[in-house]
């Protein structure tokens, strides 16, 4: 190996390794990672979930992702809850028939086991652009039941479609950050849901922010309402 090689690897450690240590500037949103693929990206609307969370004394939250244990302490951390990681993308990777909704039902039972109106805040993340209609709708029914009155969903959806064998995970890095990070998968956001098809599906949810972000997706922030006269 030349000098200049050696020294262009040394340095490509010491990239590698500053990012890991205390007091070091973290990736800038778009930099690319070091893990295979891995990027961070602004988020728009992690923050105002949060937010709206905060003022619970101990908010009952869902999150249809894996456990991620950076993200299991960032949420205990910042709003002292309850979470529930129920990884739905294990699930959804299953070969049960796209146009049948029996096989994502039977799995909504066994694992969305909380009572209707008790949960403050759910994590949809993308789930929703791996999934037939059929699915998404099933899904949408149970998540709005879960949901207690005044109660925030957080939510991802492709705005263009990725022809990849892969779905995607979601670490937090802080309040306005997520690593979007690849998962090798059956299934893949082949498909875009239209702003008024995701407000019809998730109806009767109010959609409080959306955001068109420059990396082809829209993050959304929706609330199951209040009944009539019983604002809190």
């Amino acid at each position: 190996m030349s000098d200049g090689e050696n020294i262009s690897s040394l340095a490509g450690l010491w990239n590698r390794t500053r990012r890991l240590l205390p007091g070091v500037a973290q990736p800038s949103p778009g930099e690319w990672g070091p893990a295979g693929g891995d990027v961070v990206r602004l988020s728009r609307t992690l923050r105002p979930f949060l937010q709206a969370l905060a003022g619970a004394p101990t908010p009952v939250v869902v999150d249809l992702g894996p456990v991620i244990g950076s993200n299991v302490g960032f949420l205990g951390t910042q709003l002292a809850c309850k979470l529930y990681p129920e990884d739905l993308y294990a699930d959804v990777d299953q070969p049960f028939r796209r146009d049948d909704a029996d096989g994502l039902a039977h799995v909504l039972d066994s694992k969305l086991r909380q009572e209707p109106g008790c949960v403050d805040g759910i994590l949809a993340w993308d789930i929703f652009d791996y999934l037939s209609r059929g699915e998404a709708a099933a899904l949408a029914r149970r998540l709005t039941a879960l949901l207690r009155p005044g109660g925030f969903m957080m939510a991802l959806f492709t705005t263009e479609p990725r022809h990849e064998a892969a779905s995607r995970r979601y670490v937090i890095v802080d309040a306005d950050h997520l690593r979007h990070r690849p998962a090798p998968g059956a299934r893949w956001a082949r498909k875009v849901w239209p702003l008024r098809d995701i407000e019809v599906l998730l109806a009767p949810l109010e959609v409080r922010q959306s955001h068109l972000l420059a990396h082809h997706q829209r993050e959304m922030l929706l609330r199951r309402p209040h009944a009539p006269g019983k604002e809190g």
